[in-house]
């Protein structure tokens, strides 16, 4: 599944522009990521790897922003972002497809997670398969 790519910044500029309105470096994330090293907070602010979603949440509490926002740009203010329902259809019925075909579970939480994150990734741009999905599982198990 992809997505076409939409006007609105992704998470890395929003983030980045909190850090800076904040005074916040990518050192200062690494203990909050769970990482040793301002490199490795690095590749999440290239792109060359993305976080968990463990570490999304904990970036934008550390931040003070929410995660909806950080992940999706909707505004805070309660006037939310209009919903793709056929995307995220499509985000949920790919969860559902590869949690049933290696017979693996999540929790509601879990599984509401990783579907607003793969949401936020096709909205994005980015292009959403199978492998993605289990990749991202394989982080639950």
């Amino acid at each position: 599944m992809t997505a076409k790519k939409n006007d609105t910044t992704n998470w890395i500029t929003r983030a980045k522009q909190v850090m800076h309105d904040r005074g916040v470096t990518q050192q200062d994330l690494a203990p909050v990521m769970g990482k040793t090293t301002r490199g490795a907070i690095s590749h999440y602010f290239t792109g060359r790897s993305n976080p968990t979603l463990d570490q999304f949440e904990s970036l934008a509490t550390f931040l003070g922003i929410s995660l909806t926002w950080l992940l999706t740009g909707a505004e805070e203010s309660g006037q939310a972002k209009e919903v793709d329902d056929q995307l995220l259809e499509q985000c949920l019925t790919i969860v559902e497809e590869v949690l049933a075909e290696n017979g693996n579970t999540l929790t509601s939480k879990q599984s509401a997670k990783m579907v607003a994150y793969l949401y936020s990734l096709a909205q994005d741009g980015e292009r959403i398969d199978n492998n993605k999905v289990r990749g991202l599982i394989r982080l639950f198990a």
